[in-house]
């Protein structure tokens, strides 16, 4: 069955609820879990270098450090649970990312706004993406 569960995270409700449903199933099936938060490139280095931005050092902190308190908030609810469970940082493009390390893994669980309409269109949806891309099953748990 499912013995390696990717759970990703952003820290958002939803990614938050995807993470405590994912982490309980683990427990359930005695399955080990990954927790993965993917940080996304501040600027496209084609277009411009991260040297022509004086504050970018800075905010490139602050996405690590907001990325370190998700993961971390996912490893203290996994240890409340008695769930054998790792954390990765990593940086690109979220759906890519996920949908490449979900070959290594039985399952994803994550965690949807549920936007439809202009904020879908907008917005995009990195679960969606990774829905078509994924080779692997995905749980989706509707945020509130």
């Amino acid at each position: 069955m499912y013995r390696q569960i990717l759970i990703p995270t952003d820290g958002s409700g939803p990614s938050e609820a995807a993470v405590k449903a994912g982490l309980e199933l683990a427990k359930s099936l005695g399955a080990e879990a990954t927790l993965l938060y993917v940080m996304e490139p501040v600027i496209p280095r084609i277009l411009i270098g991260p040297e022509s931005i004086p504050y970018y050092p800075e905010l490139a902190r602050d996405l690590e450090a907001a990325g370190r308190k998700a993961l971390e908030r996912a490893e203290e609810f996994a240890r409340y649970l008695g769930v054998p469970a790792k954390s990765e940082l990593k940086e690109g493009s979220p759906a890519q990312v996920i949908a490449e390390e979900a070959d290594r893994y039985d399952l994803v669980v994550m965690g949807t706004h549920g936007r439809t309409g202009l904020d879908r269109l907008l917005l995009g949806s990195v679960t969606q993406r990774v829905l078509q891309k994924s080779p692997k099953p995905v749980l989706v748990v509707r945020g509130t």
